[in-house]
């Protein structure tokens, strides 16, 4: 390999790693919005994310290395396809083309991960990058949370957060002291939480799982306490998220883990034992000692949380948006990227902050696509956790782990639309959909890039 060779997968690798872990970030140019008065969901961007999944399909390209297509993955170009027909209902054909665009290269980049950058870069290297990641917004985030006020950071899209401004997701403790919930550099608190939520589970697995079905490979000892200091830091920032669907999840995890662990003898066989034990030990205690913590100095703010109320906004909201979006039967839908000027016909006298997508990844593909483009979007996710759970056998824990992580992102699909809407929720959805593809857990176990 020649020199210039060489710098030139050095850099690849840097800008794949970089993307893993400037996913939350806002970077973009705002290049066309419907109104003079701007609203998220009527406008089209380009992120710097954007520019770096250009780069790095140019590399792909360069590689020669073919697209690996299964045969659920026909469901992705069905899905394509109806998103392309249904722009013949909407009333904007600019934006909801642009929707089409958005859909192909996030497809795109699903066949790049599963079938490329896994392979070159590796899975241990990639989730230490979403470590790095989680690990920098859970910085911004936890002084976010401390200043009640954004940072400054408009390089990185930061929002500008206010207790003086409306519309920032906050809410009001038992003390009626008005907290502003953490933002990182994302758009909304529950994608931070989503991020950090992934982030955590890297760190899980490259820990814990790694070490444990890989003990010829021996990283150096100050990884080791590089990822348990990031732990906490991760875990404190998910709960200053307040993102209640999120956190919940980490605990039904956290225990699901558990229960998998106790009642599968081959798995409690491994870590009832030397280091495997010291080492799920020092997860268990530093968990429960930043649950505990934030329990005891942030009590008021948490219970006032965890109670969920039917009278609550965010509850009427979500029932309201998910009764507008079945109020009609259709094969095509309103059209892609459609749904909210579909809604300002529907409900004209809303106040704006409201003309939002309906919170449920599910509904809104039916609402822009109708009937074919849920029906093969669904059977995509179908096909895509069979194929994995017949073709990795559940041998492993972590092939457990895995697939709870990717349940819990279809999970909160149904409570909220980033996943489908939002630059940040469409790489992380799409990330997990390629990371679900058996074959990437077949070699000697777990794919590792040295």
């Amino acid at each position: 390999m020649t020199m210039l060779a060489k710098l030139l997968n050095k850099l690849e690798q840097f800008l794949f790693y970089f993307l893993l872990f400037a996913i939350p970030f806002q970077t973009r140019k705002i290049l066309w919005h419907q109104n003079w008065n701007f609203n998220e969901w009527q406008a089209i961007s380009l992120y710097g994310t954007d520019i770096l999944l250009i780069i790095l399909f140019g590399f792909w390209v360069l590689g020669r290395v073919k697209p690996k297509i299964e045969k659920y993955d026909y469901f992705l170009f069905a899905l394509i396809a109806i998103s392309a027909v249904s722009i013949k209902n909407s009333s904007s054909y600019i934006l909801s083309a642009y929707n089409v665009l958005k859909l192909a290269e996030l497809v795109v980049f699903y066949f790049y991960v599963k079938s490329y950058a896994v392979y070159k870069f590796g899975l241990i290297g990639s989730m230490t990058a979403l470590i790095c990641g989680g690990l920098f917004q859970a910085v911004i985030a936890i002084i976010q949370f401390f200043k009640q006020s954004s940072l400054g950071l408009k390089l990185l899209g930061e929002s500008v957060l206010s207790s003086d401004l409306i519309g920032i997701a906050s809410f009001y403790n038992l003390n009626s002291e008005k907290i502003i919930r953490a933002y990182g550099t994302t758009p909304h608190p529950n994608i931070l939480a989503a991020y950090l939520f992934l982030a955590a589970f890297s760190f899980y697995f490259v820990y814990l799982y790694f070490h444990i079905y890989h003990q010829n490979k021996i990283y150096h000892p100050k990884f080791s306490i590089f990822l348990l200091a990031s732990y906490p830091l991760i875990l404190l920032s998910l709960f200053f998220t307040f993102a209640r669907v999120m956190i919940f999840l980490w605990f039904a995890g956290f225990a699901a883990r558990a229960v998998l662990v106790l009642n599968k003898k081959n798995f409690r066989r491994i870590f009832a034992r030397g280091l495997n034990r010291v080492k799920l030990t020092k997860i268990l205690v530093i968990s429960a000692a930043v649950v505990v913590l934030f329990g005891v100095f942030y009590w008021p703010e948490a219970i006032s949380r965890v109670k969920i109320s039917s009278e609550e906004e965010a509850v009427q909201l979500r029932i309201f948006y998910n009764k507008e979006s079945l109020k009609s039967l259709n094969w095509f839908g309103a059209g892609a990227g459609n749904f909210v000027n579909w809604l300002m016909v529907q409900d004209p006298n809303l106040p704006r902050n409201l003309y939002q997508p309906v919170h449920n990844i599910y509904l809104l593909i039916y609402s822009e696509m109708g009937i074919l483009g849920i029906a093969a979007f669904i059977l995509f996710l179908i096909f895509l956790i069979k194929d994995f759970i017949v073709g990795t056998k559940m041998e492993k824990l972590y092939h457990y782990s895995f697939l709870i992580l990717f349940l819990s992102f279809l999970f909160v699909g149904l409570f909220d639309h980033f996943l489908l809407t939002l630059q940040q929720g469409r790489l992380m959805f799409w990330l997990l959909c390629a990371g679900l593809t058996p074959h990437l857990w077949r070699i000697g176990g777990l794919h590792v890039h040295d």
